[in-house]
């Protein structure tokens, strides 16, 4: 099934920048697991009041605690060769804020905790009025970025993170919004945490009220402004 659907998605989907996807959600299923069109990293709905997940075709809607789509851990997903060096990637969904709890915070894509060890990799929120991404080092040492995002309920945000040899990337809705340079020998970790999707896993209250849609993760590339521009735009024949 995987091989097929990775053929069906690389017809589809005409531009190169496509081309090193490791994983590809739609998210528009009305039910069963989340499916990955690309390598069959399918996900599988997790929590405690799964009936507050929804989806309606279109979205994936989160309405409580505890509730995100858990994807497992695969070496795919961590963008380190194993051999002490960072890849390029891409990292990047689509989310509508419907509402937030007391203290406005969002996880959107989350690897980090897992039940041994340390095992921070990296992590894609919303909070306080700002998106945040932040990675690990192999030594447990955090780089980050984040940009302001006044949120405006019901309207559709496309955000992402890109990593392009030593320069990493934070841009929203075509937009690079910050660009920051990694620090000499900042290796990123490959731990044994899951990929979860609308997630709460830190602490308390942290969960996305609203709806997730179209997430891609990309890996041995990044994108330039173009390649971000042309996803926000939906052109250079992209298709989904």
């Amino acid at each position: 099934m995987g091989i097929i659907a990775a053929s069906r998605l690389r017809e589809s989907v005409r531009n190169p920048m496509f081309d090193n996807a490791v994983a590809y959600y739609r998210f528009d299923e009305t039910t069963g697991d989340a499916i990955d069109l690309v390598n069959g990293y399918n996900g599988t709905l997790r929590g405690s009041f799964l009936i507050n997940i929804s989806r309606d075709g279109e979205y994936y809607t989160f309405d409580a605690e505890n509730e995100y789509v858990d994807i497992g851990d695969k070496d795919d997903f961590s963008f380190t060769d194993g051999a002490g060096n960072n890849t390029d990637f891409v990292i990047k969904t689509e989310v509508i804020f419907d509402d937030f709890n007391s203290i406005k915070a969002a996880f959107l894509i989350s690897k980090r905790n897992s039940p041994s060890g340390r095992s921070d990799e990296f992590q894609l929120i919303y909070f306080d009025n700002r998106i945040a991404f932040a990675i690990w080092d192999s030594s447990g040492s955090r780089f980050n970025l984040e940009s302001i995002l006044p949120v405006n309920f019901g309207q559709k945000y496309i955000i992402g993170v890109t990593l392009n040899g030593t320069t990493v990337s934070l841009f929203i809705d075509g937009v690079i919004e910050q660009t920051k340079t990694l620090p000499t020998g900042f290796t990123f970790y490959n731990s044994l945490s899951v990929i979860k999707f609308g997630d709460e896993t830190v602490s308390s209250n942290l969960n996305l009220l609203g709806k997730l849609k179209e997430s891609v993760i990309i890996k041995g590339s990044g994108w330039s402004q173009q390649n971000i521009t042309d996803n926000y735009n939906g052109g250079a024949g992209i298709t989904y």
